[in-house]
C-alpha cells in the first residue's frame, strides 16, 4: 500500500482517472453551457457594435 504522506504521481492520477466512469451531462448543465455560449456570442456582438458605432476607424 502507498505511504500516506507521499503525494500522488502522474501515473497514480492517470490510473485513478481511468477507473472513473463518464457521467452524462444533466439537462440543467446542458442549459447552462448553451446559455453561457449564447450570452458570450451576444455580448461579443454588442461589443463589436459599440466599438464600430462610437470608435470608428479612419476619417
Amino acid at each position: 500500500m502507498d505511504a500516506p504522506n507521499r503525494p500522488p504521481t502522474d501515473a497514480d492520477t492517470a490510473r485513478e482517472l481511468a477507473r472513473v466512469e463518464a457521467e452524462p451531462l444533466l439537462p440543467a448543465e446542458k442549459w447552462l453551457i448553451g446559455g453561457s455560449l449564447a450570452l458570450g456570442v451576444a455580448l461579443l456582438g454588442l461589443l463589436l457594435w459599440v466599438s464600430r458605432t462610437y470608435f470608428p476607424i479612419g476619417p
